[in-house]
């Protein structure tokens, strides 16, 4: 079971006892936003022996603020002293069953000490740890600390980041000194959801925003906008349909099942839940639609189908296109010598689902012109006369002479890479991937 770790930075500062609220909860009314935040987690009940709370001290922190022997402190807004028990002691009264722990750090006035406060907590995470960051008193640059930190750490331990709250003091309310618990979470959510998009759009990788909906990873965003009621609807119904529609056309391409991505299902699919979602997060979300438009500006060219237009041979080029962007060359070579091949049996009157035809019909483009031998066997025997006279068509014509050329090299090409260089006379080159690129952009103007 995963260890739940709280992180709080103890400060210098003389700190005026407050309540602070969130929602429903209100704390104890104390000085430590410590004490306030851990019971807000529920620490004293949910947690356990093997949890922690570690308390991040400077020298300074721990003779102002942390030792038991702290009894009372000067105040120099009234210039009297007070009465003031130091957190080590409030900590203890609380007798939490995780055992607390302080890590020393230095003042931070460097880069060097930057780095050793990086180190000290870095090296204090496990493995999965579940991590409960308190804000409140990072000086200086230690809250962009504590994010890069959270994000280094999930990446080489796999940790992930429950919770971040403020405990916003300036803002208390005067005449009751209650003070809102700011839960500063959504932050670090809404990056995970653009690092997720930024994943798809350049390394055609899913696996991230498939895993932030299946973890709910709006809950805090929606709890943020107080839109319980909607959870259901906005993270199950719309955001799931959209991104299995975009998980679909993914694996189409990248195992090249060439017959649904010309269909367009999931291209139908991905841009009617894309519209759900931006009337559900629109009023509700504000960053979540342009994160999600980006992903739709990076499919835009793949075309809706309908009745009318039941499939689209463009999005057979432009899956190519996807691949050879997202470097799946074997995938954009295969799903372009196919979409070509199909695309001619459409001039001609072949059957593309048929083999022998659309072997033929391959055999047809690669030589530029119409050869008998290549449709004399008797199951070529119905269409031999069709593809004789539609070898006459202008449109036929014109079709092999935009597309013959670039047929036989992307054919060549595709064999030699499909059976990896093996028997063969020639081996792919650095320059063959780049020429690929060229005659795919070429064959999509062509096409326009």
């Amino acid at each position: 079971m995963p260890r739940k770790v709280f992180i709080s930075v103890l400060g210098t500062g003389f700190y005026g006892p407050c309540q602070y609220k969130r929602g429903k909860f209100a704390s104890t009314k104390t000085r430590f936003i410590q004490q306030a935040t851990l019971e807000y987690l529920k620490v004293k009940e949910g947690w356990t022996t093997a949890d922690r709370v570690f308390i991040l001290l400077t020298n300074g922190a721990r003779k102002m603020n942390w030792d038991k022997s702290i009894m009372k402190r000067h105040n120099f807004k009234t210039d009297e002293d007070e009465p003031y028990l130091g957190l080590e002691q409030v900590l203890d009264d609380m007798q939490l069953t995780a055992p607390v722990q302080t890590i020393a750090i230095p003042d931070g006035k460097d880069e060097d000490e930057m780095w050793e406060i990086f180190d000290a907590l870095y090296k204090e995470l496990k493995h999965e740890d579940e991590l409960y960051f308190d804000l409140t008193h990072s000086f200086r640059y230690l809250p962009m600390l504590v994010l890069v930190l959270g994000n280094y750490a999930k990446f080489l331990k796999n940790v992930s980041v429950k919770h971040i709250s403020y405990g916003n003091y300036e803002a208390r309310d005067l005449q009751t000194d209650i003070a809102p618990l700011m839960d500063i979470l959504p932050l670090t959510i809404l990056q995970d959801w653009t690092f997720a998009a930024a994943d798809l759009i350049r390394n055609g990788n899913i696996n991230r925003l498939q895993n932030l909906r299946e973890s709910y990873a709006l809950m805090p965003l929606l709890r943020m906008k107080g839109k319980n009621n909607l959870d259901r609807k906005v993270a199950e119904q719309p955001l799931t349909g959209y991104i299995e529609a975009l998980e679909t056309l993914l694996q189409d391409m990248k195992l090249c099942i060439a017959p649904n991505i010309i269909k367009g299902t999931a291209v139908n699919d991905i841009h009617d839940y894309y519209q759900q979602v931006i009337n559900a997060f629109e009023m509700v979300i504000a960053p979540i639609p342009p994160i999600l438009t980006k992903i739709q500006d990076s499919l835009k060219d793949f075309e809706q189908t309908d009745r009318d237009q039941p499939e689209s041979l463009r999005n057979g080029y432009e899956a190519a296109k996807w691949c050879y962007d997202h470097q799946l060359y074997q995938q954009a070579i295969t799903i372009l010598e196919e979409n070509i091949t199909t695309h001619f049996c459409q001039y001609l009157g072949t059957d593309e689902h048929v083999y022998d035809q659309r072997k033929a019909t391959n055999a047809y483009l690669r030589h530029g012109n119409y050869k008998d031998k290549d449709w004399e066997s008797d199951e070529l025997s119905e269409v031999r006369a069709k593809v004789k006279k539609a070898s006459s068509q202008l449109e036929v014509g014109a079709f092999i002479y935009k597309m013959s050329d670039a047929a036989k090299w992307i054919h060549d090409k595709r064999n030699t890479y499909n059976h990896a260089s093996m028997g063969r006379d020639d081996q792919l080159t650095p320059e063959d991937i780049k020429t690929l690129g060229k005659k795919i952009d070429s064959i999509l103007n062509l096409i326009k």
